[in-house]
């Protein structure tokens, strides 16, 4: 089957599922996703479909695997209220968001969809933020290896590889601070935005001889990068510590990141603000378990306004 025919197979299965659907009045809207809608598919390829449906807390499901005219296709069933909350911005830069984002919207019966969808594009800055500390969190964690088996065993392999796991998130803070949305080929939007670095830290890594000299000069250029954003990036961290002005403990800012943004693992951001001059580190007491009869110290941080201003 040839591409121009694999396409049309594509579309006649769509348009006749979309047909059957259509008159089922518990389907408020169709809206295509994925490659369908704004690429090429292939022989393996699926379709996507996210069905807005009536707002129903017992629902049985979130989405379904169906099969029309021979082709696969993935239904996501979100509900009126959630795909509201993915528009106005709780959900923003997630990756439902960005999924609908460059979608098409087949039908609508339900007016305010419509409205909901043209406004997918805007990205709050909030969101902006949140999506940011998300993504520089994610980028610690590898690096830190990457330092590691760099310093202690010299082993390029091993260090290059880290060093590629942070790429993607490295990629999803270049495109968020560029205050573009996330897809799923992120990395070719960064490297579009920022040829320069992408190349020392990614393609050179996958395709130029791995030496010394060029694996210190990624690890070096990942540490110049982050730390050159590093106010930005954690900026919600930074600010939730300066409005308190007092020391919070690793599992109190656990918990009001988890809570407010919905991000975890922040103690190692924490801890990389501290060597960066950032924050302050202390201890607080903490009983290992509620009949504990003693207590122990826990790693906590302060801000440090001499520093962040």
């Amino acid at each position: 089957m040839t591409n121009e025919s694999l396409q049309q197979a594509f579309k006649t299965a769509l348009d006749a599922l979309v047909a059957q659907v259509k008159e089922d009045r518990t389907i408020l809207a169709a809206i295509l996703c994925g490659s369908l809608s704004y690429d090429a598919v292939w022989a393996k390829s699926d379709i996507d479909l996210v069905f807005v449906t009536m707002d129903d807390r017992k629902a049985d499901h979130d989405g379904l695997s169906l099969y029309a005219d021979g082709v696969n296709v993935h239904a996501f069933l979100l509900s009126r209220a959630d795909f509201r909350r993915t528009v106005e911005g709780s959900l923003q830069q997630s990756f439902m968001h960005s999924f609908l984002t460059k979608g098409t919207l087949l039908y609508t019966h339900d007016p305010t969809i419509a409205e909901l969808f043209a406004r997918l594009g805007e990205i709050g800055e909030r969101d902006t933020q949140i999506q940011l500390l998300r993504a520089a969190t994610c980028v610690l964690p590898p690096l830190y290896k990457a330092h590691k088996f760099f310093q202690t065993r010299g082993d390029l392999d091993y260090t290059a590889l880290w060093l590629l796991a942070t790429a993607t998130p490295l990629a999803q803070v270049e495109v968020i601070g560029a205050r573009l949305l996330v897809d799923r080929e992120v990395l070719l939007q960064a490297m579009q935005l920022n040829p320069a670095f992408f190349k020392i830290i990614y393609t050179d890594l996958l395709n130029a001889k791995k030496t010394k000299k060029a694996v210190q000069a990624a690890l070096d250029a990942l540490d110049r990068y982050v730390a050159e954003r590093a106010p930005v990036l954690f900026a919600l961290l930074l600010e939730h510590l300066r409005d308190v002005g007092d020391v919070r403990s690793c599992t109190e800012i656990e918990d009001h990141c988890h809570r407010n943004f919905g991000v975890a693992g922040v103690t190692t951001a924490c801890e990389y603000l501290a060597d960066q001059g950032f924050l302050g580190k202390a201890a607080a007491p903490v009983k290992l378990t509620k009949k504990s009869n003693l207590e122990v110290q826990e790693l906590a941080f302060f801000y440090l306004p001499s520093v962040t201003g």
